[in-house]
């Protein structure tokens, strides 16, 4: 079987997922996150502060991915 195929098989793989639906998915998984801190007593500035912890690291994470492919 195809490595291709193969992927498609398995239902946790990111290439069997439609991006329409990983994106819906992050988008609920993102207000689910957000209304469950603000439930839990976190002001708007601290989960600001996160979501801009959240996008250094990811920022992180792409500089990192581009000094490896060059």
């Amino acid at each position: 079987m195809s490595e291709k195929l193969a992927a498609q098989n398995e239902p946790d793989s990111p290439s069997s997922i439609p991006s329409f639906d990983r994106s819906a998915g992050a988008r609920i998984l993102a207000r689910s996150f957000y209304k469950e801190l603000r439930s839990s007593g976190y002001t708007p500035k601290q989960l600001l502060a996160l979501s801009t912890e959240l996008i250094d690291l990811i920022t992180q994470d792409l500089q990192a991915d581009r000094k490896g492919a060059a």
